[in-house]
């Protein structure tokens, strides 16, 4: 991957946005300063992959909450989960400088990043009467020693999504009581189970599923069977079916799928090609199949479908 480029749009006292670029894509990040040494931030990504900045300050926080997409997330050195929507992460990156790769190739997030000493300070005097440590929050979720993750608290998720339904103003007054709900949530509530149960992918692993992923989507007109790409890139058919699933969130048939509707809807608006030839193109010999399954995937024939991309354009 090339170099990362990171741009300032805007910078305020209370506001700062960023525009990331490199050969994969870009993506924008949002962060607000809400209370002295508490930012949340919004990331919106259509990027393969995007690095983290490197930190030494161990005082730092972090909640990542996976609105939409899928990211991966190393958990130690060479050991990778996945956050799919509703998922969320709680973490100490210093010392670690690491890159988020994004399955989807998107990725929509909300973040808090909160500097433990000065948010402490901020919140005594802000809330009297009403304790609430974030040092005891880490301490809670972080106890093993490895990012915590594991599946939203329903209430967590709710308020996430109360956030991104509300513009930022001047003032920040909506967002100040959202983020104390959410501090006061993880003070409160047990720590979840799920941790446990999360399965965890080796980079070997994981690297030859992307490029597997990488190979069948270079000829979507092919059609391979598992046996077939086990043997090709050595990696047994029950790993095979495991880690991909892992990676993409979904069975490699049912990716592949996806991928050829994705592509043929594609063609369809911007180019002129016959249906014959687009269905040749995403592997289908026979056009009438194509269809019926351009249809269920899309709700339209790709005759339709074709006729309303161009009236709406």
């Amino acid at each position: 991957m090339g170099e990362t480029k990171k741009k300032p749009y805007y910078k305020s006292d209370t506001c700062e946005v960023s525009r990331m670029e490199n050969e994969t894509g870009d993506g924008i990040s949002t962060a607000f300063r809400v209370f002295p040494g508490i930012y949340l931030l919004h990331s919106d990504f259509h990027m393969q992959e995007c690095p983290t900045v490197k930190s030494e300050d161990a005082d730092i926080l972090w909640l990542d909450f996976c609105r939409e997409g899928r990211v991966e997330w190393e958990i130690s050195k060479d050991k990778y989960v996945y956050l799919e929507s509703g998922n969320y992460v709680i973490d100490i990156r210093a010392g670690r400088k690491f890159t988020l790769h994004f399955p989807m190739g998107h990725y929509h997030g909300i973040s808090l990043r909160i500097h433990m000493k000065e948010a402490n300070q901020a919140l005594a005097d802000f809330i009297k009467g009403v304790n609430i440590d974030v040092y005891t929050i880490r301490d809670k979720f972080l106890s093993e020693g490895q990012p915590f993750i594991t599946k939203g608290n329903e209430i967590i998720h709710h308020i996430f999504e109360e956030i991104e339904q509300v513009p930022w103003d001047s003032s920040g007054e909506y967002y100040k009581i959202k983020v104390l709900e959410i501090l006061f949530q993880l003070k409160n509530m047990e720590r979840p189970k799920e941790q446990i149960e999360r399965p965890y992918f080796v980079k070997q692993q994981v690297e030859i599923v992307k490029e597997i992923r990488d190979f069948i989507t270079a000829s979507p007109e092919q059609h391979y069977t598992m046996e077939e790409l086990s043997k090709r890139f050595e990696i047994p058919v029950s790993s095979l079916k495991r880690c991909f699933k892992g990676v993409y969130g979904t069975a490699i048939y049912s990716f592949m799928r996806s991928y050829r509707m994705d592509m043929a809807g594609h063609l369809l608006a911007e180019t002129g090609e016959t249906v014959a030839a687009i269905a040749a193109k995403v592997g289908y010999t026979n056009c009438s199949k194509f269809s019926e399954a351009f249809k269920e995937a899309t709700g339209m024939t790709p005759i339709d479908y074709r006729k309303f991309k161009s009236h709406r354009e």
